[in-house]
């Protein structure tokens, strides 16, 4: 049987990469550190560092378990503090990793609500690039608020919502360009690409009788929504973007709504966490949280 003190000490020599830097951390004598991971490698069965002179590296098992550890470890303070709380409610650190559009324009504006119920719950919210995996380990994220899905039997995946597009340009562009009247027209045009070097330059749209594929070589190729939104509004191109984010700017006249009897399909918001572990109740709380909030409002889904 494991015995989480062990874990621990595992995880501190990993961190120091030293038995002496985990004793000195734990302040603890050498020996006893030493005992206590060879006491949890013999409850694995499996060695989980190679030692030597200088220095300790991780076993292949090592790495496989280092995720593990750190998950029975947070799953140990998480159990001692709710019941420490007395019912008090979730506490701990949440992860949370989106895009910055959803996190800037949905997630940022409720976090205030949500830490009003839940005032232990500290926030983490990541919004870069990176896809960060889910799990407790660093650099991982206790929920992840994506678009499109993702299929694993060890992940939570429950649908948020729809995201809509629009096709867009200014007045500016389009008087220089003029007008497309079909989804064929748009070859000719300046379309400007939203997404990751390497896309494929092509739009599908479902029109009232049939659908339109249309390929293009973009002048401009941005992953960034609302840097693509700027390009559109500076008369670079057309645009397909969000309906949301381009909303204000086609009621203004700013930007020109273009072929909406044609659209592309709309993308999946889902949460995702991990199930093949119990959520932790900051984790649950945040998930109902979602669905209670921007899952009843749909603040994505606009009229133009």
């Amino acid at each position: 049987m494991l015995h989480l003190p062990d874990v621990e000490v595992f995880l501190e020599i990993v961190n120091a990469g030293s038995f002496t830097g985990a004793a000195r951390a734990l302040k603890s004598p050498k020996s006893s550190v030493a005992r206590q991971l060879a006491r949890l490698e013999a409850a694995l069965g499996t060695p989980l560092l190679d030692r030597s002179t200088r220095s300790v590296t991780l076993t292949a098992q090592g790495r496989t378990f280092v995720p593990h550890a750190r998950r029975l470890l947070d799953d140990a303070v998480e159990a001692e503090t709710a019941l420490r709380a007395d019912g008090k409610g979730p506490s701990g650190l949440l992860t949370i990793a989106t895009t910055g559009l959803v996190g800037r324009r949905f997630i940022v504006p409720g976090l205030p609500q949500f830490r009003a119920r839940h005032p232990q719950v500290r926030v983490a919210l990541w919004l870069g690039a990176q896809q960060h995996a889910l799990g407790s380990g660093p650099g991982e994220a206790d929920i992840a608020i994506r678009l499109r899905t993702v299929a694993s039997p060890e992940v939570g995946n429950r649908k948020l919502g729809e995201i809509a597009f629009a096709m867009v340009a200014s007045p500016g562009y389009l008087a220089r360009a003029g007008m497309p009247e079909e989804p064929e027209d748009l070859a000719a045009h300046a379309m400007l690409e939203l997404g990751p070097a390497g896309k494929h330059n092509r739009l599908v749209l479902n029109g009232p009788e049939r659908a339109a594929t249309v390929t293009y070589a973009p002048p401009i190729q941005i992953d960034d929504p609302e840097a693509v939104r700027l390009a559109a509004l500076a008369g670079c191109g057309i645009a397909v973007l969000p309906r949301f984010l381009v909303a204000e700017d086609v009621r203004a006249g700013r930007l020109a709504l273009l072929l909406d009897a044609w659209r592309q399909a709309p993308i999946p918001i889902h949460v995702l966490f991990r199930t093949h572990v119990a959520p932790p109740p900051r984790v649950r709380a945040y998930v109902d949280f979602l669905f209670e909030t921007l899952g009843t409002t749909q603040p994505w889904a606009v009229d133009l």
